[in-house]
């Protein structure tokens, strides 16, 4: 196992720092000994629980009339004009 020594100009940016990298899989532990805090890190078994489901899904269908008379007739020309960069 290595041991890393970071200097970290605060104590908030100091438990920031170490709960980010407890969450590494790589990491064991993280300790601050000045503030004598230990973060252990979570022991994830699969990546599959890092992707979160959707809270609430949207209704399309309240979207369906937002061209609606606009005088679009070619799609393709809209579309180049909508992503187009002022320069």
């Amino acid at each position: 196992m290595i041991t890393l020594q970071v200097n970290i100009e605060n104590e908030i940016y100091a438990n920031l720092f170490a709960e980010l990298i407890a969450n590494f899989t790589f990491v064991k532990s993280v300790e601050i000994p000045e503030l004598t805090k230990t973060y252990s890190t979570l022991h994830v078994k699969t990546d599959e629980l890092l992707v979160l489901p959707p809270k609430k899904s949207g209704k399309p269908s309240k979207y369906y009339g937002i061209w609606a008379n606009k005088g679009i007739t070619d799609v393709k020309q809209f579309r180049n004009n909508l992503w187009q960069r002022n320069k």
